[in-house]
Formats: structure tokens, C-alpha cells, sequence
């Protein structure tokens, strides 16, 4: 899908990197590629974009923003540690759907280097998690249960990519109900 041009370059430019990165991968993915679909020239993304690592990191930026606001809404409307629950509930409904990319920053991670402008913004979202989790739990991070649900959320996400259904997701949500439950 080619984005409208009665937007400005810079949100083009990253609707179209978005695309691309989450069908083909971000290693996959030219800069050429991505000012062709955005339409733009070349200096307009260098007008906006110091080069393709800001331009992953603005990416997964917009993407943590969203999980963000997702989370919010899910804290207005449900209790801890149901909240939890929701969010795979959330997980599952997305993983029926036919373009389910699977998780954004899992997907980064493995093509970017730890230490880039995009690395920092994937470690700022597995923080962010692991901070969701805690809270809905009413635990500190270093409770092993966060890191058990920040390897369910992960391993959701990837095998309902992977195999094209939620079973996973439902798999992943019946540990999630153990783990909420232990005191």
C-alpha cells in the first residue's frame, strides 16, 4: 500500500518503512526500496532521518507508543493481574488475522545491532514490559514470574507468526493464568 501523499514525507516515509520491515525484515528492506514506496526523494528522508538506524528506531518508536497506549487502555478497563490475561487475549485476536507480522521488536531484534539507536529503543520496550508485568503482578522486576511472562509474551508472538494460528497464544495464555495465580 503506497502511502497518501497529502501526508507529511516523514510520517510516509515511516508508514512505508513499517510496512516493509514487517513483511520483509529490516535487513531486507533498502533505503531505496522504502523512498520508492514512500513516495519522497531521497533527501527527504535524509531531511528527516540521519540514516536507516534512525529511521528503525523512529519505526519501533511509533510501535512502543502504541503498545503503550494499548496497555493504558487495557489498565482502565481491567484489574490486575487480569489485565494480563487481556493483553494475550489481545495477542490472540491479532494472530487470527492474515497479515499478522508477529512482534515488531522481537523480529528487530535479531537483525540490529544491541547497541544502535534502534537497540536501545527494543531494550526500552522489553523494559516497559517487564515494568507492565511487575505492576500487574504488584511484584518487583526481579520476581522470576516477569521474566517468565516476557518469555510467554515472546514465544506467543513468534510461534503464532511462525505457524499461522493462535494455539500458541492459547497455550502461552494457560501458563499465564499459573503464573498470575502464584503467590
Amino acid at each position: 500500500m503506497t502511502p497518501r501523499r497529502d501526508r507529511p514525507a516523514h510520517d510516509r516515509l515511516l508508514l512505508a518503512a513499517g510496512e516493509l520491515f514487517a513483511t520483509q525484515g529490516i535487513n531486507a528492506t533498502g533505503i531505496d526500496q522504502i523512498i520508492e514506496r514512500a513516495s519522497v526523494a531521497k533527501a527527504s528522508l535524509y531531511n528527516n532521518f540521519s540514516g536507516k538506524d534512525a529511521l528503525v528506531a523512529a519505526y519501533l518508536s511509533g510501535e512502543r507508543e502504541r503498545f503503550t497506549a494499548q496497555i493504558t487502555r487495557l489498565r482502565q478497563t481491567f484489574t490486575a493481574p487480569e489485565v494480563i490475561l487481556e493483553l494475550f487475549s489481545l495477542i490472540r485476536v491479532a494472530a487470527r488475522e492474515p497479515g499478522f507480522a508477529g512482534c515488531p521488536f522481537s523480529k528487530a531484534a535479531v537483525e540490529v545491532d544491541p547497541s544502535s539507536l534502534a537497540g536501545r529503543v527494543i531494550r526500552d520496550f522489553y523494559d516497559d514490559l517487564g515494568d507492565f508485568f511487575a505492576a500487574s503482578l504488584d511484584c518487583d522486576r526481579r520476581d522470576p514470574r516477569v521474566r517468565q511472562l516476557v518469555v510467554l509474551y515472546d514465544g506467543a508472538m513468534t510461534s503464532a507468526k511462525i505457524l499461522r494460528d493462535s494455539a500458541s497464544v492459547d497455550a502461552a495464555s494457560a501458563l499465564v493464568e499459573m503464573i498470575t495465580r502464584a503467590a
